[in-house]
């Protein structure tokens, strides 16, 4: 089996790396946030459909809503992570929940890494070498303004679509985890990345380092 986790701040291609895995090699695609999600609607005891309906519209997600005490969405998820979820049962909490899931048969994609705690519950349970690490740029794209990070792993290899983009040393998280790390550059055609993204899974799915049965790209 192989854990493949995607890294980069928002706009770089994250979610359409992970579900061309999923399309492509039948991995199955879980999220750290989407725990997130459950815990803060379940908090605030408010419509699942309500609370997910245009979460991706900007102008929705940070509109003040009553039925969240005035918060936001975008609010009252910072708001049980850090103020509820954390202090009560730890910051790996989210990592915690995804690894439950996590069984010794079936390939996974994690697309919304950015905190350490996060990464160790699934290192623990599958074994570092059978996670890999893909950090993604894109220029126009950064961490400024956000908490989460770019996870510090083994760099293997590098792919530069159209160009490359400066990497902010201040946005590495200090610890350093023995994962196989590739990074991608993401400047070029989406064709371009999904190549990246199909090369890196054919060098996963024959690494020597993992445990398991190695299986031929499809």
């Amino acid at each position: 089996m192989s854990v493949i986790v995607f890294n980069g701040p928002p706009g770089v291609g994250k979610d359409e790396a992970a579900s061309f895995l999923v399309a492509h090699y039948g991995f199955k695609a879980l999220s750290f946030k989407h725990q997130l999600f459950v815990e803060t609607i379940a908090y605030f005891g408010v419509d699942h459909d309500w609370f997910m309906n245009d979460y991706d519209n900007r102008a929705i997600k940070e509109r003040p809503e009553e039925l969240l005490g005035g918060r936001s969405r975008r609010q009252a998820l910072i708001h049980v992570s850090e103020d509820v979820l954390k202090p009560a049962r730890g910051k790996g909490v989210f990592g915690e929940q995804v690894a439950k899931q996590l069984n010794s048969v079936t390939d996974y994609t994690i697309s919304d890494s950015g905190f350490s705690e996060e990464l160790v519950p699934i290192i623990n349970t599958v074994g570092a070498e059978n996670v890999c690490l893909v950090q993604l740029l894109r220029d126009g794209c950064s961490y400024d303004g956000d908490s989460r990070r770019y996870v510090n792993g083994g760099l293997v290899d590098q792919f530069i679509l159209g160009k490359t983009s400066e990497l902010n040393t201040n946005h590495i998280l200090p610890e350093k985890f023995d994962v196989r790390t590739y990074r991608v550059h993401n400047n070029g055609t989406l064709n371009e990345f999904f190549q990246a993204i199909r090369a890196i899974y054919a060098r996963e799915a024959n690494a020597p380092q993992r445990k398991g049965v190695s299986r031929e790209p499809v």
